[in-house]
Formats: C-alpha cells, sequence, structure tokens
C-alpha cells in the first residue's frame, strides 16, 4: 500500500467518524433543547464516538507526520 493510499484510508475513516459523532452529538443536544435529557446510553455513545474520532485523528496526524 502506497503512503497515498493509506493516507486515503485513514482521512477517511477519520471523516466517517467524525460525522458519526456529530450526528449523535446533534441529535443529543436536539433532546436537551426539547427540554429532556438524553439516556445515559446516549451520553455514552457519545462519548465513544468522540474518543474513536480522536483516536482516528491521531493516527491520521502520526501517518501525515512520517510521509
Amino acid at each position: 500500500m502506497t503512503d497515498a493510499s493509506r493516507l486515503d484510508e485513514l482521512r477517511a475513516k477519520y471523516r466517517r467518524l467524525w460525522d458519526l459523532h456529530q450526528f449523535i452529538a446533534d441529535q443529543n443536544a436536539r433532546l436537551v433543547k426539547a427540554g429532556k435529557r438524553p439516556s445515559k446510553e446516549q451520553l455514552e455513545n457519545e462519548q465513544q464516538a468522540a474518543e474513536a474520532m480522536r483516536l482516528a485523528r491521531d493516527e491520521l496526524r502520526a501517518a501525515m507526520s512520517s510521509v
């Protein structure tokens, strides 16, 4: 696998996880705005998505700095 294709894969992974996090965070924010409280599971999902996104970002940054 070339460096360019590896970076493309990592960018796509990061973007998917970023989109997922944004979707979950938006759903939770809409609940709060409506005067409701997100469930424990919904909040945990948001935290897990944020952590997965951070790890993917760090992986992408590391790959970019080694090219």
